[in-house]
């Protein structure tokens, strides 16, 4: 067997080249090529990270040298895609959200299952070194009894410009709920626990010609603790992750890396070192890829497998649900 995994990229753009460059950080992957509707991309992310321009789809499923693909597509592509490459033998990563229902996140769950393949999720976040960090306390009880958590993750109109699937509502439910506030949901659930019950609003400010692009929504967790979860796609940078205990607080600026603690008897926040935010999210990514190689050369799950790549997808599903019908809704049961 290998000791290497070879990857294929499809969908290139900003992002597929933040993992590609995460890739070239570990000694488990080699990069096979990439795919794009856009033969300038296919040639500039040959020069970047090497491989070859990929003739297409089909094309790189049917290669046998190729272990694993990277997708980077629309959200709605995420499952027809995930679930062809299981059934052709290929290990997936996809990114973030891994589908936009649970009853597709089910079926790519089935066929990677089936197939004896490995199905990762690009929720990156929980995995830089500031949210490791404040695990460590809440597993540790350092602030003790978690009973809120806090959230916000938000970004300007430029953002959504650079990713024209962002104004689809289709492709993008909830406005920056299925884009990027999608990962303090994620995060959500790993630090405080599965959630209850969630009552979301979601409002459009900016005009007809655009989708929803505010939302926020209040999470009930089973443990009895309440989240406050947030985000806009018209405002400028903003991206916090805070968690009240009965002995302290966390708080965490995401784009800044800055980790704090506050304990009950203090009068301000200690701040931890930490790599600055860019760092972090490199970490990050390394980490995530080099992850998802070891899953397949080690034959087993990688940190975030599907199973948690649909606990997000059903916080995302009932926020949607809940800003559409009016009342508290309950994720579905997973």
């Amino acid at each position: 067997m290998s000791d290497k995994v070879r990857m294929a990229f499809v969908g290139l753009g900003r992002w597929s080249d933040q993992l590609a460059a995460g890739a070239k950080k570990s000694g488990r992957i080699e990069i096979a090529g990439g795919l794009s509707r856009s033969g300038e991309k296919m040639a500039v992310f040959e020069k970047n990270f090497g491989g070859r321009p990929m003739k297409s789809y089909e094309d790189i499923l049917a290669d046998d040298s190729i272990g694993a693909v990277v997708l980077t597509t629309p959200n709605s592509l995420h499952p027809p895609q995930a679930i062809e490459a299981a059934r052709s033998g290929k290990h997936v990563m996809v990114e973030k959200p891994m589908a936009l229902t649970t009853a597709d996140c089910r079926d790519m769950i089935a066929a990677a299952k089936e197939a004896g393949t490995v199905l990762a999720v690009g929720q990156n976040t929980r995995r830089a070194p500031r949210y490791r960090k404040a695990t460590e306390f809440i597993r540790a009880g350092a602030i003790g009894e978690v009973v809120l958590a806090e959230a916000n993750q938000s970004r300007p109109q430029s953002y959504r410009i650079e990713g024209l699937w962002r104004n689809s509502k289709e492709e993008s439910p909830g406005g920056p709920l299925a884009s990027f506030t999608v990962h303090q949901a994620d995060a959500m659930n790993h630090l405080v626990g599965p959630v209850r019950r969630i009552s979301a609003f979601v409002s459009k400010l900016s005009g007809p010609a655009v989708p929803d692009d505010v939302m926020t929504a209040v999470l009930e967790f089973e443990s009895g603790a309440l989240g406050y979860l947030g985000g806009t796609m018209v405002t400028p940078d903003r991206n916090f992750f805070q968690v009240h205990g009965t002995e302290g607080v966390i708080y965490l600026d995401v784009d800044g890396g800055e980790c704090s603690l506050k304990r009950e008897d203090a009068d301000t926040f200690e701040r931890l070192p930490m790599p600055d935010g860019a760092e972090q999210l490199a970490i990050s990514l390394a980490e995530e890829m080099d992850d998802f190689a070891g899953a397949i050369l080690e034959g087993r799950k990688p940190e975030v497998a599907g199973e948690e790549g649909m606990a997000a997808v059903a916080i995302l599903e009932a926020i949607v649900r809940s800003a559409e019908e009016g009342r508290p809704v309950e994720p579905e049961v997973l």
